[in-house]
């Protein structure tokens, strides 16, 4: 029977101990000083951009390469910028339509407009209703104003003046749209809700929905035609449009393009929100496996396994800041993730370790802990390295976000295995050591 490691192995650990701590702590300075120089590359998620799902005919393969060239040339066009801007191409399943191959695109860019252009807009709408009109532009690359008027004005024809005067301004893609009748479509899209709850399964319950829909769409004519508003928001769409028509324009490619689907924007200062929480998660999570530890075994073995788990998450963080991959909200994911495989490494060796503490008693702490790390190493490589290579599959074969979360996994599991012999290990025999000697001064 083949056996990896041979019963009996004695390797000694202990004894490198000062090495691989001098070589860790090294490791973290680097990590540290290359996040400090070089920074985080960070992803739409963190540094705010658009997310959008694109949809094209048939099953056919697509090549996400051609379409990811395709909108980063044009908007490095549009957008005047010299740096290649970020763009990432996911396939993307959307429920129940198997007919069609959607994918989702992320880009940081969120607007097309600049600071000159929302003030000439600003100017033309008090030019044309008046100073007494409040107007409020995008903040933050944000595509929408909110313009209030100081009085009541009929709905549909304000709709058609403000979408006219948008368009006068250079801009293709605007919709227009009533506070009022925004409140009123989201009753509507309450009470359908409801209404697929309670008649799901039911043959009847798509007509009944599409006839909903007619119905819905013909009180919203007639509340537009009859009724007035103060408050209209207007939603510019060039960044959609844009993108739209570069893949339209691809060979082959283009004739199968459908539609952009959806489109969501996040705000920079959302985005380091989001980066801010991220990191409080795994600050979390570390301080939450040092109250298990401590409680599951001793306070002794608590820091060792949290000092374990810094030093992976720093040393992840580090590889990103060297490479520049894209870190984003999924890398976070893999981070918390690493976590919580170093420290089920960690407990299978201290586990090992508090049963020789019994069982071998009268042999030096020192000795014991070896003597764990040697009888775990043949379960530690074996679990590693099976994991290891689906990790790696999944970097080779996968694309884009999923190879970035793979690449991080595979530096994680690395770092995570290497901290569980040489930094958890030594670190809870330098606490052993040093309360030993402490009850040695109280006697």
């Amino acid at each position: 029977m083949f056996e990896l490691i041979k019963p009996g192995t004695k390797v000694e650990f202990m004894g490198m101990r000062r090495v691989f701590v001098t070589a860790s702590a090294l490791a973290v300075l680097a990590s540290a000083i290359a996040v400090l120089v070089f920074g985080l590359n960070l992803g739409v998620d963190f540094k705010g951009g658009t997310k959008m799902v694109v949809a094209f005919k048939g099953n056919e393969a697509v090549d996400r390469e051609v379409i990811r060239q395709a909108v980063t040339d044009t908007l490095q066009k549009v957008s005047g910028a010299t740096d290649a801007l970020q763009v990432e191409v996911q396939d993307f399943y959307a429920g129940g339509d198997e007919q069609n191959r959607r994918f989702m695109l992320y880009t940081e860019s969120v607007s097309l407009l600049s600071e000159e252009q929302k003030e000439k807009i600003a100017a033309a709408v008090k030019a044309k209703f008046g100073d007494d009109t409040a107007v409020n532009p995008p903040t933050e690359g944000g595509d929408q104003f909110f313009l209030t008027f100081a009085a009541e004005v009929p709905i549909e024809a304000r709709l058609t003046e403000l979408a006219t005067l948008f368009r006068e301004q250079g801009l293709e893609r605007v919709t227009v749209e009533s506070d009022k009748v925004r409140d009123l479509s989201m009753e509507f899209y309450k009470e359908v809700n409801l209404e697929k709850v309670d008649a799901a399964g039911s043959p009847q319950s798509v007509l009944d929905q599409i006839e909903a829909e007619d119905a819905f769409k013909k009180r919203v004519a007639e509340f537009r035609t009859k009724n007035t508003d103060t408050s209209f928001t207007v939603k510019i769409e060039e960044l959609s449009g844009k993108i739209e028509k570069s893949i339209r324009a691809l060979p082959d490619v283009g004739s199968r393009f459908l539609e952009v689907e959806s489109a969501t924007s996040i705000s920079p200062s959302v985005g380091s929100d989001l980066l801010n929480n991220g990191l409080l998660a795994v600050l979390y999570a570390c301080i939450g496996i040092l109250l298990y530890v401590a409680l599951r075994f001793d306070f002794k073995y608590g820091p060792g396994a949290v000092i374990a788990l810094a030093h992976d998450a720093i040393i992840t963080i580090g590889v990103f800041a060297l490479t520049q991959v894209p870190f984003t909200l999924p890398i976070i994911a893999a981070i918390l993730t690493i976590i919580g495989y170093s420290v089920n490494d960690t407990i299978v060796v201290f586990d090992r370790i508090r049963e020789n503490v019994d069982k071998l008693k009268g042999l030096p702490y020192e000795r014991i802990i070896n003597v764990s790390i040697n009888e775990t190493l043949s379960r530690t490589i074996l679990t590693s390295g099976t994991t290891l290579l689906v990790v790696i599959a999944i970097f080779l074969l996968g694309g884009g976000l999923i190879k970035d979360f793979a690449f991080a996994l595979i530096v994680g599991i690395v770092v995570g295995t290497y901290s569980s012999i040489f930094i958890a290990s030594p670190l809870l025999l330098y606490l052993h050591n040093m309360l030993a000697r402490r009850e040695k001064v109280a006697a």
